[in-house]
């Protein structure tokens, strides 16, 4: 039965461990750490369960579907977000919609620069430039704390590092208000 099998849960868990890990490296650490401790929590449980304890078919269950399920909604997650980043229409819209939030932003019009900074990091949340492009328009719309939270956003999703100087700058200015 798939309750009792190791290696099922084995499979589950190492599927989950790698969306996770996927999502620590590439700067969205929050996600990445509560889907390793959830994931490790009822492997841990799981394992207890099984083995020290004995318990019975309907714990083994629960345990089993718990890891399988949040494995399985982590790596569909992941694709799913993957995906919409890459080849979805909006993706390959990207450019256009970034002139559109940079050319209201230029013009003084904060509510719609944040309105298409905010599609942007819907689609890719993984946009450094978007990220700080919000930043500034809400800091511009006197929304200080907004823009702080954007631009360590920023930073964290920065992992290439391109962006460290102006975030740098841009928070220390932040930190300075």
């Amino acid at each position: 039965m798939y309750v009792t099998a190791f290696l099922p849960n084995l499979i589950a868990f190492a599927c989950g461990q790698a969306a996770a890990w996927h999502y620590l490296r590439t700067g969205r650490s929050w996600v990445g750490s509560l889907l390793t401790l959830g994931v490790w929590s009822l492997l841990d449980a799981w394992l207890l369960a099984r083995y020290v304890l004995a318990a019975e078919t309907a714990v083994l269950r629960v345990l089993a579907l718990g890891l399988q399920g949040l494995a399985a909604v982590a790596v569909a997650w992941l694709a799913f977000a993957l995906w919409r980043r890459r080849w979805s229409v909006a993706a390959r819209a990207r450019p256009q919609r970034f002139r559109a939030a940079l050319a209201a932003f230029l013009r003084g019009e904060w509510a719609a620069a944040q309105s298409g900074y905010r599609a942007l990091v819907r689609t890719d949340p993984w946009d450094t430039a978007a990220w700080v492009g919000l930043g500034d328009a809400l800091a511009r719309a006197g929304d200080g704390k907004g823009a702080t939270r954007c631009y360590r956003r920023a930073a964290g999703v920065d992992v290439g590092g391109k962006f460290a100087d102006l975030l740098q700058l841009r928070l220390g200015v932040r930190r300075a208000a």
